[in-house]
């Protein structure tokens, strides 16, 4: 009967660590206009996509924030966002041009603005 109680126990435990972790890897993914509110916008909202503004100041920083599958058009030529992974390395993303549309695949970063102002239109593709 010991034995059995320890088994629950340890059950117990393993399915706490599990969900704490989960948790915990989660802390930095916040939604993008909760993480950055002077930089994502809510355009329109429907069941299957979100459409937001999105503008990055020159110098100007964005949190750590997660997207699901986007797709982002380009409203004006500017600058190259840097992103900065959970991890930390980080990566340059494409000059911005007026016109170009950037496909991408869930990921969770932050960014900087560090040569010019960035502003495009960015769809959120939910889940269903």
């Amino acid at each position: 009967m010991k034995r059995d109680s320890n088994r629950k126990s340890n059950l117990v435990l393993a399915i706490t660590a599990v969900t704490l972790g989960a948790a915990a890897a989660n802390v930095g993914a916040q939604d993008p206009v909760t993480a950055c509110p002077n930089n994502f916008k809510v355009l329109a909202e429907d069941d299957t996509t979100r459409v937001l503004h999105f503008s990055q100041k020159k110098g100007e920083t964005c949190g750590m924030h997660s997207h699901p599958y986007i797709v982002g058009y380009t409203l004006k030529s500017g600058g190259t966002l840097s992103y900065i992974m959970p991890d930390g390395t980080r990566k340059q993303g494409e000059p911005a041009k007026a016109g170009s549309i950037l496909q991408r695949g869930p990921v969770t970063h932050s960014h900087e603005a560090p040569d010019q102002d960035v502003e495009a239109i960015v769809v959120e593709v939910k889940q269903r």
